[in-house]
């Protein structure tokens, strides 16, 4: 009992003393009394003004510390401020000041207010905070034993709290602006080699990108404060709320990062799983097993990630793997990036497959994609033949800095070969140059087919004449605005080529489209026993078109019924049109059609009557035995050896005076107008026999 009367007389002696220390010191001691020497301090390191509000408080109970209130900074070579803290307070453990140790053991930091910004030319209002002068201009004087001896101890924090904090970002240089409010940070114990966890949350919201986002992250951490390393464990990140262009956002990070050193920008990643969802919409998934990068080399194990994206009557999933990283200095190569993607669209379903190694040079900013190959099936009620097939192969390069793209693509198609050459530059408003060329091509094998329900009359209504203007209230205007900022040029060559049922060999195409206007200058082609020369342009600022070719030499008849799917006219000969027009709806295009188009053919026949048999006709009916047989021989064509036309068109209205049709024994001529806006036709015609 005696030992336990002397040690409880020991504590009380203890504590009286104690308390006369800390009385001692609160009656002697004035902290605001640094305050000047605090801010003077701050202007000569920084150039930044200190403003300390409240008085410095210390503080015994529940911990000894101090406490102050109404903390600024000024931002740089500026009054306005740079941040602000409401209250900061820093609590100190009692026993290792004993033996010469500080340990803080809260750091508590509420309504801290700052706000960053990154000026047009690259410069941020905090630069000055993070690294002072350069390292080679630093020369600091050598240590005397003295100043070695009056080193502060190694200092230990029990923890930091940051309560309700307030950040917001400007980057001057690309629009974005975003703040981040009402952050809260909790950590354990923060020292060498002293396991700890923390807790972070905060909402982010911007209006450029748009988004309004609640952030969550945990993670056990060990530090190494001597070397800036650690390691975060059981790490698990998570975001939601909504976001521009995808809606609805949940993202999800989990894993370790089992060690990073700041000082050798060294980071080690494994068991990372991260997945984001949109609703419906989107589901991606990424899977990191091993991930090792620093300066001097970069390795991993494969790497795996599936998409999913829906909307409306259309899906695509992709599942994407990386071989393991290989890397020396900033070259990154992968040996091979496959994907294996699925398009559906209402009854068309797309498989796919693609592969390339990958080669990303960080010194030269380069993303090269030396031999991307491809295989990829259509299947569908609509595409040519229930089903088609393509390989693809190629090269391709990126340079993100110089905001360029070049590469080369050979797809193989189930009726011939096309190979695609094309250099980008400018990634904002890109300049586009190609060169497309091709064995055989099909194009309309590749289209769906057209709506015929879209083409057919309603039942039991004949087509509108147009010409009305609720017609052309209810038609959509023609929008030109994609050609705008359109910078092209290009060619197209094609041994043979099918479009819209066209048939046409040795093609030869030259495209141009600057500031608005698109000329496709020269087009020339064989086609149906003869050729094709012209050209044509497109003027979005004015919603003007104009067309100008010659067909010379063509057989028409098979022309037409690969154009028109109509039967109506035979013979070889000369075609030419010159037209222009302008308007903001397809009705308008018509109203203001201007130009000139002629028809010369030799040797061929109008189909549909057969205004010689109906002379035979009448001489039968007078009884030659002769012309009853030829009206046995007859055919529903009138035969001629030669036609000729002209038109004149003006807004929409083309005017004929000039048609002859002869032959052996007939002479036609004709006149008359076709009012194209309005699907009628004047027309009168005389006719005249020779040798009856």
């Amino acid at each position: 009992m005696k030992i336990l009367k002397w040690i409880g007389w020991a504590l009380l002696a203890l504590l009286v003393v104690l308390v006369a220390i800390v009385a001692y010191v609160a009656a002697t001691f004035d902290p605001n009394s640094y305050k000047p020497q605090l801010i003077q301090m701050v202007k000569e390191r920084t150039g930044r003004t200190l403003t300390v509000d409240g008085d410095i408080e210390l503080r015994f109970f529940p911990k000894i510390g101090a406490a102050v209130e109404g903390l600024a900074l000024s931002a740089p070579n500026s009054d306005a401020n740079f941040a602000r803290i409401e209250e900061a307070r820093v609590a100190l453990a009692l026993l290792p000041l004993l033996s010469k140790q500080i340990i803080v053991d809260e750091v508590t930091l509420t309504g801290l207010q700052a706000d960053l910004v990154k000026y047009r030319d690259g410069r941020t209002n905090f630069d000055d905070l993070l690294g002072g002068e350069p390292e080679a201009e630093k020369k600091p004087a050598p240590k005397s034993d003295s100043e070695k001896a009056a080193q502060l101890p190694a200092i230990d924090i029990g923890g930091i709290a940051l309560q309700n904090a307030n950040v917001s970002w400007t980057d001057e240089t690309n629009g974005t602006r975003l703040r981040a409010s009402n952050i809260n940070l909790m950590t354990g114990r923060i020292a060498s080699g002293v396991p700890g966890k923390l807790d972070f949350s905060a909402h982010v919201a911007g209006e450029q990108p748009k988004l309004a986002l609640q952030l969550a992250l945990q993670a056990g951490y060990r530090f190494d404060l001597d070397k800036r390393a650690g390691q975060l464990s059981n790490l698990e990140f998570k975001a939601q709320g909504d976001a521009e262009a995808v809606g609805p956002l949940q993202l999800h990070v989990k894993g370790d990062i089992a060690g990073f050193d700041a000082a050798a920008q060294r980071i080690d990643l494994s068991g990372i799983e991260a997945s984001a969802q949109s609703g419906k919409m989107l589901d991606a998934q990424f899977s990191i097993t091993k991930l090792y990068i620093s300066p001097e080399r970069a390795e991993s194990k494969p790497i795996s990630g599936r998409l999913k994206y829906a909307q409306a009557d259309r899906a695509v999933t992709a599942d994407v793997r990386l071989s393991p990283v290989q890397a020396e200095g900033n070259v990154i190569r992968f040996e091979q990036a496959a994907t294996d993607l699925q398009y559906k669209q209402s009854e068309l379903a797309v498989e796919g497959k693609l592969a390339t190694p990958v080669v990303i040079d960080l010194d030269e900013k380069l993303l090269s994609l030396a031999r991307l190959a491809g295989e990829f099936s259509f299947a569908g009620p609509k595409v040519p033949n229930k089903r088609a097939q393509l390989a693809l192969e190629g090269g391709q390069q990126l340079a993100w800095a110089k905001q360029t793209a070049q590469g080369e693509l050979r797809a193989k198609l189930e009726d011939g070969t096309v190979n695609l050459k094309y250099a980008v530059r400018g990634f904002d408003a890109p300049a586009i140059e190609f060169d497309l060329a091709a064995d055989r091509l099909n194009v309309d094998r590749y289209l769906p087919p057209g709506d015929e329900a879209q083409a057919a009359p309603a039942k039991g209504g004949a087509p509108s004449a147009g010409g009305g203007k609720a017609d052309e209230a209810k038609e959509a205007p023609i929008d030109l605005a994609w050609l705008k900022p359109l910078k092209l040029r290009g060619s197209v060559k094609a041994d043979a080529l099918i479009v819209s049922k066209i048939q046409a060999q040795n093609v030869d195409i030259r495209v141009q489209a600057d500031n608005g206007q698109l000329d496709v200058s020269p087009m020339r082609a064989n086609l149906y026993g003869g050729s094709l020369a012209g050209k044509a342009s497109v003027n979005a600022h004015r919603n003007a078109f104009a067309v100008q070719q010659r067909l010379t030499g063509v057989n028409i008849g098979p022309l037409l019924r690969d154009v028109a799917d109509k039967d109506l006219l035979e013979g070889r000969g000369n075609v030419e049109l010159d037209v222009r027009t302008a308007g903001a709806t397809p009705d308008a295009l018509k109203r203001a059609l201007d130009g000139t188009a002629s028809l010369v053919l030799k040797d061929g026949a109008v189909k549909g009557f057969n205004l010689a048999e109906a002379l035979r006709k009448v001489k039968a009916t007078l009884g030659s035995e002769s012309a009853k047989e030829e009206l046995a021989r007859g055919g529903e064509q009138t035969d001629f050896s030669d036609l000729s036309a002209s038109f004149r068109i003006d807004k929409g209205v083309a005017r004929n005076d000039d048609l002859l049709l002869r032959s052996p024994f007939l002479r036609v001529q004709g006149a008359g107008t076709l009012d194209i806006p309005a699907s009628s036709l004047d027309y009168s015609v005389k006719a005249s026999l020779v040798n009856t």
